[in-house]
Parts: structure tokens; sequence; C-alpha cells
């Protein structure tokens, strides 16, 4: 059994079994046989009971968030965002469901030539600790829509929400089986994208453990998408709005404690504007309520582990001996507290361009600024990074706005905001922030995969088509 921590007072909420490989396995088995019958259901029908999961989750939008703030110390505000954002997601898949279309391609006058999306089976979804019912949504919910099976294996950190969710799935007449939320750690996590019956591997996480999975996966060529890590910069141009790329700069990297892959928490700014935006943000950072993420009155609660607390408070320590201390949030008072995994909201600039600040992902609300002379000079320091997941740029000028945003090196460009998200809109990164996309017609891509089919309208041999013949292919 492993312990479930709450981050706000290190407080032993539950006790989880972990998934074992046998259990992993009869998980997946349960997906293969149940899959076929689901996939021959309408798309309606399917569209219909995720419809009835969205249903149930907004009518418990807050008993899914207490639990989640409880697990995660993330701010109440948050979660219930989070929650309505995942019955969002199980609505808009299921509007998907009966859209699916193949095509007709004319490719001569003796076939009839056509597509037919189908399936891949049983989908492995893996998701991190920051945002976990949102991010179960995420997965089950396109992969269901698709006709997919679904096995799903949360953070052993912060499994509660996912396992709730798994009994609403029942509920709404999700057929027994087809899917499974496994809590379980490394080991649980290994036996699941190690398994050959597994058609389709989706994970968002950690790089290091996205390159564990993709070798695991290429032993038994399982398609992956990976969504990582970020090391995301804002840039801002003298001509920007500054009170609202301000609002930005702060939401974007301290909001959710900074636990975002798209933290924006790198912050580049003309030198011209540099005193002027680095005051605001240090004053607006001062003013930062850390603590109970249940009082309303909380900008942003605990770090969710006590691994990642300590990990934060190794940047900030070795920060403040590399570069300068701008400004710092206090921590709690609050005797009932004290045992909470928090740390400060900091900002620091004066670094070095390859201060560890600056090439790593922290994880955490530690914002890192520097300054730029010219438009090439941004476009080099936004593009000095391994990641490659996100970044924002401020100017009043269009056409340079959209000049860096065909430049940098992201898999989404914000344009005088930041943090806007949609199910909409394809979603991924580059580099160390992986590959594959998911959302939108992007989620129909990775869910679905085409069969070709060929018919020959001619009667005999085909035109063209014999040994050596220009319509022969090997």
């Amino acid at each position: 059994m492993a312990d479930v921590v709450s981050p706000i007072d290190a407080r032993v909420l539950t006790r989880v079994a972990p998934a074992s490989p046998a259990e992993v396995d009869a998980a997946v088995r349960a997906a293969r046989a149940a899959q076929p019958a689901w996939a021959r259901r309408t798309g309606s029908d399917r569209g219909r009971i995720l419809h009835a999961v969205a249903d149930l989750i907004e009518a418990r939008v807050e008993e899914l968030a207490e639990t989640e703030t409880r697990n995660t110390g993330k701010i109440l505000s948050d979660t219930r965002r989070e929650v309505r954002r995942a019955a969002g997601s199980f609505r808009y898949y299921a509007g998907w469901a009966d859209q699916v279309r193949g095509e007709t391609i004319p490719v001569g006058p003796e076939y009839h030539t056509y597509t037919v999306p189908e399936p891949h089976g049983v989908v492995a979804g893996v998701i991190p600790w920051n945002v976990p019912f949102f991010f179960a949504a995420k997965k089950i919910a396109p992969a269901l829509a698709f006709g997919n099976a679904c096995v799903l294996k949360p953070a052993e950190e912060t499994p509660l929400t996912a396992l709730r969710l798994g009994e609403l799935l029942a509920e709404a007449g999700v057929p027994d089986g087809l899917v499974r939320v496994l809590p379980g750690g490394r080991e649980t996590g290994a036996a699941l994208v190690s398994h050959p019956d597994v058609d389709l591997i989706v994970f968002t996480g950690h790089h290091d453990t996205g390159k564990a999975i993709a070798r695991s996966a290429a032993a038994n060529l399982t398609p992956v998408a990976l969504e990582l890590g970020g090391k995301s910069p804002q840039v801002l141009f003298p001509d920007a709005d500054l009170d609202r790329a301000v609002d930005a700069v702060v939401l974007g990297v301290f909001a959710s404690c900074g636990q975002m892959c798209i933290a924006g928490s790198r912050l580049v700014l003309h030198e011209s504007i540099y005193d002027e935006v680095l005051d605001r943000v240090a004053e607006r950072v001062r003013s930062l309520r850390v603590g109970d993420p249940f009082d309303e009155q909380t900008d942003l609660g605990p770090q969710i582990t006590a691994a990642q607390r300590d990990k934060t408070v190794e940047f900030i320590a070795e920060s403040t001996a590399a570069g300068r201390l701008v400004a710092q949030a206090t921590l709690p008072d609050d005797e009932r507290l004290r045992n909470g995994f928090y740390v400060p909201p900091t900002v620091f600039d004066r670094l070095d361009d390859d201060a560890r600040l600056l090439r790593e992902e922290v994880f955490g609300p530690v914002l890192a600024v520097s300054s730029f002379r010219d438009d090439a000079e941004a476009l080099r320091l936004a593009n000095d990074t391994e990641f490659g997941l996100a970044a924002g740029v401020w100017t009043a000028d269009i056409a340079r706005a959209h000049r860096f945003a065909g430049q940098v090196r992201a898999g989404t460009v914000w344009i005088n905001t930041y943090r806007v998200l949609s199910d909409l809109v394809p979603f991924g990164g580059v580099g160390l922030s992986g590959y594959g996309r998911e959302n939108g017609t992007e989620a129909a891509r990775l869910y679905l995969r085409p069969r070709s089919v060929w018919t020959s309208l001619t009667s005999g041999t085909p035109q063209g088509y014999g040994m050596g013949g220009a319509g022969a292919a090997g």
C-alpha cells in the first residue's frame, strides 16, 4: 500500500494499493476484449455516453475540486476550473464521435479507392501529478470517442480524482473492462507501456520519463505521443501593453505554484523597459499570498510533493549564489501549515546564459529575467533552450509578432496573451518538449489510423499492372 499525502499539511489522506504487473496484464486483456464491441457502436451512441460522463462531472464540481485540492494543494478556484475543463473535454469529444470521415481518392478510372479511419485498439494513458483530473479526461475522452479502450495510469502521488473518474465512467454506461484506472509507480507504468497488447501510448510528464517510455515502446513498435516539459520564454518589446503583459507574466509562471509545463519561466525584456517591468513584476511577487489553498484569498498553495519542494528550494539556493534575487514572497506562518510543502515565489536576474535556472525546468514558482537589445537578440534568447513547448510575445507591431511566431522554436506561440488553451487547438512540443499532438483535428489523427481500400473497376488485370509494370509495387 502507498500513502497518498496532502501537500497542504503532509497529512496522509488515504492509502492506495499499486497495481501489480499481473493486474496491469489483466486490465490490458480486459480492455482488448471489450474494445471491438465498443468500436462497432455508432459514433452517436459513444457520444451519448460521453455526454453522460460530462453531466456526472458537472454535477460534482465541488466534490471533485475539493478532492483535487486536498491531493494536489492547488487553490480551489484552479481545481474548480480544471474540473469544468474536464467536463468540457468529454463534451468536445462526444461531438467528435460521429463526425469521423474517410475520404475517396481519385487515383484513376480503373479503381475506386477510399480510406476508413479505425481505432488503434488499446490506448495506454500515462499522466503526471500536476493536473490529474483534467489530464485523465484528456486521455480517456478522445480514446473512447474514436472507438478505443483505455488503460490509464495516474501519478502515484495523485490518484484520487482519476480513480473517481473511473467510477463515474461506469455510472455513465461505459462498458465493463473498456477503461481501467491503475494507480501505481514505476513498476506499474513500466508494465503498462511495455505490454505487447497496448496499441498506442499517450504520455504527459517529464522528459526523462518520456525517453524511457519511447525506448520501451520501441521494443514492440508501439506508436507514442509525448507531451513533455518546457522552459518557455515570454518576450516583451517596448511597444507592449505592459499592464496586460505584467499580469500574464505573473500568472504565467506563478499560477499553480509554477507546476505547469507551459510556465513562462523565462522573462525576456527589451532593455528600454527592463527596469520598469522588473520593478512591477517584483512588486506583484512580493504581494502574492502563499498559504491554505481552501482560503479564497490565497494566490498559490504548496508544491504537490516534498521532492518537488526540495528541488525548487535547491534551484533557489543555487540561483541566489549565481545571480541576483530580485523579489520573493513570504511563506505562510500558520501553524496548521508548517509541515506543508510550501516554497516562496521568487524572481532572479543577472544570470549567465548557461545558468541552470535558464537551462532546466524547475516546475516551481521561480522566474529568471534577461534583457535584449534588438529583435535578433530576442529571438536568439527565446530559442536558447533544448525545450520547445510554448512561447509568448508582447508587441503592438503585428508584423513583428508574426515574424517572431514563425521563427521561435515552440509548439504553441501566444501573441499578446499567454496560457490560453482549448480542446479545439492542437497542443504539443518539439525538442525535449516531445512529439505528437493532442486536441482538435490532431486528436483524430492520433487516436485513429487510416485503412486504405482499393477496388478494381475493370475485369481482368488492371491496365499497367503486371510483372515490372508501372502499377506494380514492392
